[in-house]
């Protein structure tokens, strides 16, 4: 990734978790708008932080954000602080369900209108000031996953059998479990392809390699035939683990999601079968839900943000991967 001024110093405040604005106030502005995130512990997030704050911002509003830490005690605490400001709108990008579950409550109580993106909460949007939630549909990203697992196994080993690995994301994070929900309702299709174990990487490289290394130790060669990563850092990080390791048997029968450079890069070299997008770009459909919504025109309660599959199939497809890395490198970012 490109690292310009703004992205060191966005590195330094999300660190921090400290609330910031970049820029002063100006006369003309349309409003504070005030944005919980998550965590910053990877790239797909800094990308998110950043072009919600562009978005909004060229909207002519004013922009300030937290970052969470992936602690959802520390979240609901930003929440309550960012709503004590009272902004126009108040937009969450939740760390976890059922743990933000007071989020939808705490904005509708305060009379603040709530978006929240990438993963959902507890209730229904599209009342008592709950606009919208914007994000991936990772059921079917969890499907597509699968369905590939089940068809190359099947290439293999002459039949859908096989023994799987799940490295997960945030375990209680919604694109976590509606992901989980994809993968069973192909695999109980397939009864042959089994999940053996799995483990919670946080989303990060750290966490991928850490998981990876727990599991070959679990697991000896031989005994596995995929292993499942919900994100491309976490896959990035198991995989430096299995070279560490020497477990060569599994290059190649590795799946991600995400679609980030490094993640492309290794489906290019063919260490990682297939990567499902999850775009970070939730800024300007934010700002369209949020103007429609003051104009009194209808929104959606729910939006999926569209996406792009990336694998190592065929020889186009290959190509496809390598075009997207310039692409996202012409963008100055190395994620999705």
């Amino acid at each position: 990734m490109k690292t310009t001024g703004f992205g060191l110093l966005l590195a330094a405040f999300s660190a921090a978790g400290t609330l910031f604005t970049t820029l002063p106030a100006l006369a003309e502005s349309k409003g504070l708008v005030a944005f919980s995130q998550a965590e910053m512990n990877n790239e797909w997030r800094v990308m998110d932080t950043k072009e919600m704050e562009k978005a909004w911002r060229d909207a002519g509003y004013d922009f300030a954000w937290t970052n969470a830490n992936s602690d959802p005690a520390k979240q609901l605490a930003d929440v309550e602080d960012l709503l004590s400001r009272k902004p126009a709108v108040l937009i969450v990008a939740p760390i976890e369900y059922e743990a933000l579950a007071p989020v939808p409550g705490l904005a509708a109580k305060a009379n603040i209108p709530l978006i929240v993106v990438d993963r959902a909460l507890p209730g229904k949007a599209g009342a008592n000031g709950w606009i919208s939630v914007l994000t991936t549909d990772f059921v079917d990203s969890g499907i597509q996953v699968a369905n590939d697992v089940v068809a190359q196994l099947t290439k293999k080993n002459g039949s859908a059998k096989g023994t799987v690995l799940h490295v997960t994301g945030n375990v209680g994070a919604s694109p976590v479990i509606d992901e989980q929900k994809g993968i069973e309702q192909v695999f109980a299709k397939a009864p042959g392809v089994k999940i053996a174990a799995s483990c919670d990487s946080g989303n990060s490289r750290e966490g991928g390699r850490k998981c990876m290394e727990d599991l070959l130790q679990a697991f000896p060669a031989g005994s596995v035939d995929a292993v499942i990563f919900d994100n491309d850092d976490a896959a990035i990080g198991g995989l430096a683990a299995i070279n560490a390791a020497n477990r060569t048997e599994l290059k190649g029968w590795l799946w991600g999601k995400d679609g980030t450079v490094d993640g492309l890069k290794a489906i290019v070299n063919g260490d990682i079968v297939m990567s499902v997008q999850t775009p970070p770009f939730f800024g300007a459909p934010s700002v369209k839900a949020f103007e429609d919504f003051k104009a009194g025109k209808k929104v959606e309660p729910l939006s999926f943000v569209p996406k792009e599959t990336f694998d190592l199939h065929t020889p186009g497809h290959v190509e496809r991967a390598k075009k997207r890395i310039e692409e996202l490198r012409a963008m100055g970012v190395g994620c999705c």
